[in-house]
């Protein structure tokens, strides 16, 4: 077995052969970004962009298509330091995305749309995930977090 390494740190879209072409990039953004989430939270019918920038960098971004460009139409105002998690999902019927961040207040938020500009909701400070996700079960909304600041496993309990 052979493998090589191709390394980007642009957002690309990979589109698999079908009907006898080729494999196909597409660049989508770039720049040196580190982890992405989608999710349509503005109800737009297009997907919008959260980004860590650069790796497990200091800035968390939303991008949304205009002009059939993708562009910054928010950026997190918290310093920031370690940006480490990112979710795209449905709370209690919303798209949201959530994030996390492991240094300075170790924050765990998430992001909806809300009367027409972003609204940002905390979680959690001090416990810094490193890994965050989101289950639907029996009715009930949890996101999970490991957090690396408190060396723990969290489960939080979303309600309305």
């Amino acid at each position: 077995m052979k493998f090589t390494r191709t390394h980007l740190d642009d957002i690309v879209r990979v589109t698999p052969p079908h009907d006898g072409e080729d494999w196909k990039l597409t660049r989508i953004l770039e720049g040196n970004i580190s982890e992405i989430a989608l999710a349509d939270i503005d109800g737009d019918s297009e997907e919008e962009i959260m980004t860590i920038e650069p790796f497990h960098g200091n800035t968390i971004n939303v991008y949304k298509l205009k002009d059939g460009k993708y562009e910054v139409d928010y950026t997190y105002p918290n310093a920031i330091d370690f940006a480490h998690a990112l979710v795209g999902t449905t709370l209690c019927g919303k798209p949201c995305f959530v994030a996390g961040i492991r240094r300075i207040d170790c924050e765990c938020f998430v992001l909806t749309w809300e009367d027409g500009s972003y609204k940002v909701h905390t979680v959690d400070q001090g416990g810094g995930p490193a890994n965050l996700d989101v289950v639907h079960h029996n009715g009930k909304e949890y996101i999970l977090a490991a957090n690396h600041t408190r060396n723990e496993a969290a489960f939080y309990e979303v309600t309305e």
